[in-house]
């Protein structure tokens, strides 16, 4: 999966959230991934925020190989719980790098008070993208969505307003990591995957989330100040469920980030097609033979 604020705008699709950028999400290798995001850039009138297609493709760049300098690595971000045993693996795939020359350092940047700015612009952006909603439809929506809709339709200017500020401190804090830094690295979820039955993830590591989208406070961060962000499969937990390495890099970096990911791809060597499902357990108590 990659984000990215390269992407067009495609056909009769509504302008893109204002807290998040537009990619492509897939389960495939980077090149391909690169090969795909050269099929989506480019600029179109339709879409203020578009910019041409860059001169040099992406499959160009991913190919060249060229790995970053210096590398962070932060587990949390300094904002979230994160199961242990998926700390272990990414921070493992992380020190591949060091195996290529390339400097580790565990750092982050801070993110101080992106719960609050992310909630805000995100119950904001409900309410402006389904404030005509009919009441008919309005009812089917999950509880959760609906309780983000309401909270959108009460806010006030003041609230959008520090919400905007917070979101621009937090970016100018990340273009001066950034000097230091070439490509963070971080985990895509908190926990690996749960059971299709479970709606969203309630607790972690003992602390029980207040929202149902807290838990993916690790990857809202990344979004909400629009950085390049492509995720790596990058291990598999003891019970053989896969895991997943954010590698998120400089604004408008893409070509960097694709470049790096495809170094670390082919270091860590893994099996990367598609997992078969685990056969379900069918009951058979009561079945007539």
């Amino acid at each position: 999966m990659i984000r990215s604020n390269q992407a067009g705008q495609a056909k009769n699709r509504p302008p893109r959230r204002e807290e998040g950028e537009n990619g492509n999400l897939q389960r495939f290798p980077v090149e391909d991934v690169a090969l795909f995001l050269d099929a989506m850039a480019g600029q179109d009138m339709r879409d203020p925020l578009s910019v041409p297609a860059p001169k040099i493709s992406y499959l160009t760049a991913a190919q060249s190989r060229m790995k970053p300098l210096k590398v962070a690595f932060s587990a949390d971000l300094g904002i979230t719980p994160v199961d242990s045993e998926i700390a272990e693996i990414c921070q493992s795939a992380a020190q591949r790098f060091v195996e290529l020359g390339v400097a580790v350092e565990e750092a982050s940047p801070d993110f101080s008070g992106v719960h609050e700015c992310y909630h805000t612009l995100r119950a904001h952006e409900f309410s402006l993208s389904m404030n005509d909603m009919p009441d008919g439809i309005m009812a089917q929506l999950k509880p959760e969505l609906a309780e983000n809709l309401e909270i959108g339709r009460r806010q006030s200017f003041k609230d959008i307003a520090k919400a905007t500020k917070t979101r621009a401190v937090i970016r100018k804090r990340i273009l001066e990591f950034f000097e230091t830094y070439d490509l963070l690295l971080v985990p895509t979820t908190i926990v690996g995957p749960y059971p299709v039955e479970q709606r969203f993830v309630t607790s972690c590591n003992g602390q029980t989330f207040k929202s149902y989208i807290d838990w993916l406070a690790i990857a809202y961060a990344i979004t909400l100040v629009s950085l390049p962000t492509l995720s790596l499969p990058c291990g598999f937990t003891r019970d053989g469920l896969p895991v997943g390495l954010q590698m998120v890099g400089r604004p408008r970096g893409e070509h960097a980030l694709l470049s790096s990911a495809l170094v670390l791809e082919e270091a860590l060597g893994l099996d990367l097609r598609p997992i078969e499902p685990k056969p379900a357990s069918v009951p058979t108590e009561g079945i007539p033979a």
